[in-house]
């Protein structure tokens, strides 16, 4: 069995480990992620080859280079397993996960745990399930699209203040752009059908859209179809509506947001508005997002 590890060093890792992330260690609560996923593996008479992100972009350009693998595991958060399953051609390859994020959005749908030996012990003996994955402008997501005021949110989050404070530097930014920013209407063709306006957009293929927070309760990885979410006003006033919603676990009742089971849609604007997948920038509108059925082979408990 060929198996590929992916892992990115800092993944889920605030500022009081970059020291020890600069000898080497990659840590996750306080755990050497690397160290221990070798030796479960060499227990087990398994030979990995590991490669270590350095940069965006580097965990798709990995996974690309090893569809000759039986096996690639992606070892970090949401935005390395978004990039390795851009990466994956041969949808022969299973993919792995040991969740080591701040987030970790996608395990906690399937499941995984985040202790390293049970993620791995998960990928020797866990089922397969394969899963839709979503697909925008030509790149492919598992997780979730955000057209607007999150998207223009994550401009405002500062590096150094995620290192520090990990994911609650999101909501500072949130705050932030509450005040600053100003929504673009947004025309949605859905199915090729309907017809429907919005001042921010949410594409899932996943219930949770952060933590334990449910925006689309309805959404599963199997189920052949995306989730919409749109939000019809812009007002400084609905938008705190639809940030207590969410926090409150209530967004589905507000008669504000309209929700959908989509197969595709298209998306634009007059003025370019702003996109991202799993929280990292994608570019801007017009996009066309699509569902692509059972496409990927994931392994799961």
């Amino acid at each position: 069995m060929k198996i590929k590890l992916i892992i990115n060093p800092e993944a889920g890792i605030q500022k009081r480990n970059l020291d020890r992330i600069k000898k080497n260690i990659f840590l996750n609560k306080e755990e050497r992620t690397e160290r221990k996923i070798e030796e479960f593996f060499k227990k087990k008479e398994l030979e990995i080859d590991i490669a270590h992100t350095k940069k965006a972009g580097d965990a798709t350009n990995i996974a690309k280079r090893s569809k000759n693998y039986d096996i690639i595991i992606a070892a970090g958060g949401d935005g390395t397993i978004n990039e390795v399953i851009n990466g994956i051609e041969n949808y022969k390859t299973k993919l792995g996960i040991i969740p080591i994020g701040s987030e970790n959005v996608v395990s906690k749908e399937l499941k995984i745990p985040t202790q390293i030996n049970e993620a791995c012990n998960i990928i020797l003996k866990g089922k397969t399930k394969k899963i839709d994955l979503g697909l925008i402008n030509n790149k492919k997501f598992i997780f979730v699209v955000g057209i607007g005021f999150d998207a223009h949110a994550i401009t405002n989050v500062k590096r150094e203040v995620k290192r520090l404070i990990g994911k609650h530097s999101y909501t500072i930014a949130g705050l932030k752009t509450l005040f600053e920013h100003k929504p673009e209407e947004l025309k949605i063709k859905i199915d090729n059908k309907k017809e429907e306006t919005g001042y921010f957009a949410i594409i899932s293929n996943v219930k949770r859209y952060g933590g334990n927070i449910k925006i689309t309760p309805e959404a599963e990885l199997d189920d052949g179809y995306l989730d919409l979410c749109i939000f019809k006003n812009r007002d400084v006033w609905s938008v705190m509506k639809y940030v207590i919603g969410v926090a409150s676990g209530q967004i589905s009742k507000l008669k504000e947001i309209k929700h959908y089971k989509i197969k595709k849609a298209d998306i634009k604007a007059k003025n370019k508005v702003l996109y991202h997948t799993a929280a990292e920038i994608g570019g801007t509108t017009p996009v066309k997002v699509s569902v692509l059925p059972r496409k990927l082979e994931i392994i799961v408990p």
